[in-house]
């Protein structure tokens, strides 16, 4: 059987862009120095590791899993490339506070040690970015899961509705909330360049999948939209749950949160092969209109990019891609460690992933 071919995929992280090839993975942080900080590390997920991680219905959860995994990885990435830049800055005035003290008069010296702050521990690092993350985590579970379905149970006149009415409408909820919620949050200026960076990432992918030279004025040219986007498969997931949800009834509501839960690999298995044909034969007229309600949403979720974050995607690509070099006279990246330290040496080469067990 010829090998499928692979389709490059990615995500947006705090000034910056992450790819993911076939066994590797890379990720473009540009810091405020203007230094393009890059990694490229080997993938060792299930599916590199078993053949049955492939198989249909079961690879979409597999999938799902590994997605999460490395999104965290190369969030904590750019966190740390940031986070060791302010460091850096805080190392050098606190160098020349001390060098300056050296000249200065007793009293004068003592008053600025006085002002100068305690630097960070770089171990603090990743305690700063969990803190800020769990509360983001549960008020999704709170938003997502646990208001709609007990907003059904609220609205007037519902309980004379059936369980097919019921579950339409929980989803329906669901959705607007996290379309009200996306909106929200698009409206934060941080949150706006990460938008910008999505689509930055978008961009820079569809022009390569159009067969062009990956080029800051080519990449220009493209959507900022792309039908295999993370949030064209949060629709999807959403209306293959209520469709789920039809069968199901409408139960107490202890048990009708279990089995949200419950149904939650199937949905997710469901969803990601109707994103993956999507994805995968774009210029089909059934795939052209699957992609639509997807597409529209991305336009929450995505901004025009810059030049400057569409040269960040084009540095994350040309980590993972072997077949798309940097444009002639781009600076070359400088290689970063994963906890955001600069190496002063090439990293070690990825080893070749294991081969699949059968």
């Amino acid at each position: 059987m010829a090998e499928e071919k692979h389709f490059y995929g990615g995500q947006a992280l705090m000034e910056g862009v992450m790819m993911r090839g076939t066994d590797v993975w890379g990720a473009a942080v540009k810091r405020q120095d203007g230094t393009m900080a890059v990694i490229r590390q080997g993938i060792w997920d299930l599916t590199h590791q078993y053949g049955w991680a492939k198989w249909p219905l079961i690879r979409g959860n597999v999938a799902l899993l590994d997605t999460l995994n490395l999104g965290i990885r190369s969030l904590f990435f750019s966190f740390n490339v940031l986070v060791e830049e302010q460091m850096e800055q805080e190392r050098k005035e606190q160098e020349a506070a001390a060098a300056q003290a050296a000249t200065d008069p007793p009293a004068e010296t003592k008053g600025r040690a006085k002002r100068q702050k305690t630097p960070k521990k770089a171990s603090d690092k990743g305690w700063m970015a969990w803190a800020a993350m769990l509360p983001s985590l549960l008020l999704g579970v709170g938003l997502f899961i646990v208001l709609p379905t007990r907003l059904v149970d609220w609205i007037p006149h519902m309980a004379e509705m059936g369980s097919i009415g019921k579950n339409f409408v929980e989803g329906v909820v669901r959705l607007a909330g996290i379309l009200a919620y996306i909106a929200a949050i698009s409206l934060l200026p941080d949150i706006k360049r990460i938008f910008q960076y999505h689509g930055a990432e978008h961009a820079t992918i569809n022009c390569y999948e159009e067969g062009q030279e990956v080029t800051l004025e080519n990449c220009r040219a493209f959507s900022p939209l792309h039908p295999r986007c993370g949030t064209a498969f949060l629709l999807v997931f959403i209306a293959v749950k209520i469709l789920i949800g039809i069968f199901l009834g409408w139960p107490e509501v202890w048990l009708r949160m279990l089995l949200r839960i419950a149904t939650i690999p199937l949905v997710a298995a469901v969803a990601y092969e109707v994103i993956r044909y999507g994805g995968r034969h774009r210029d089909s007229l059934v795939a052209r209109v699957l992609a639509q309600p997807g597409l529209l949403m991305q336009r929450l979720t995505t901004r025009q990019p810059s030049d400057d974050q569409i040269r960040v995607a084009i540095y994350a690509l040309s980590t993972v891609a072997p077949e798309v070099p940097l444009p002639q006279g781009w600076a070359p990246p400088v290689q970063a460690a994963p906890d955001g330290k600069l190496l002063t040496e090439a990293p070690p080469a990825v080893p070749a992933p294991p081969v699949p067990s059968e």
